[in-house]
C-alpha cells in the first residue's frame, strides 16, 4: 500500500495482488474522509427511502444497482478470490458502512455515559478500525463461501 500526493492511501501493484487487509484499509480510510457520504449511507434505508415518491425511489434504486455493479467489478479486480461472489459482498459492505458510521458517532448523552461508566467503553467505536474489521470479516466470509 502506498500514499498519493493527497496523503490518501492507495493500492500498490497490479489489481488482484493486494492483500485483503490493504483493500479494506484503503476503503475504510477513503470513507472516513467522506463524512457526507457516510451520513447518507447511514440514513438511506431508515430515513431517505421513506421520504420519496415512488418515481424518485425507483430512479435512486436503479442508480444504486449500477453503482453496486461497478463496486463489485472493482472488488473482484482487487480480490479475484471472490470469484462470482463480489455482487453479494458489495451491498453488505455498503450496509456495514452505514451501521458502523452510526454506531461510531455516539450522541453527547452516550459520550457522557461512557465517561461516567468505563465498563461501557467497549461500545465506543473508532470508525476506521471498526469498519476495517467489519469489511475484513465480510470479505473473508464471502471468499470462504465462494471457495466452498
Amino acid at each position: 500500500m502506498s500514499r498519493r500526493a493527497s496523503g490518501r492511501p492507495r493500492l500498490r501493484g497490479r489489481p488482484g495482488t493486494a492483500p485483503r487487509r490493504d483493500v479494506v484499509t484503503v476503503i475504510a480510510g477513503s470513507l472516513a474522509q467522506r463524512r457526507v457520504l457516510c451520513d447518507l449511507l447511514s440514513a438511506q434505508a431508515g430515513v431517505l427511502e421513506h421520504n420519496v415518491s415512488p418515481q424518485v425511489g425507483a430512479r435512486y434504486k436503479r442508480a444504486a444497482v449500477a453503482n453496486v455493479a461497478d463496486m463489485a467489478a472493482l472488488a473482484h479486480q482487487h480480490l479475484p478470490e471472490l470469484g462470482n461472489s463480489a455482487p453479494q459482498l458489495t451491498p453488505a459492505m455498503i450496509m456495514a458502512v452505514g451501521a458502523v458510521w452510526t454506531h461510531a458517532r455516539p450522541s453527547p448523552a452516550m459520550l457522557a455515559a461512557y465517561e461516567a461508566d468505563l465498563s461501557l467503553t467497549a461500545f465506543k467505536l473508532d470508525f476506521v478500525t471498526a469498519l476495517q474489521e467489519m469489511l475484513a470479516t465480510l470479505a473473508a466470509g464471502t471468499i470462504a463461501r465462494a471457495s466452498a
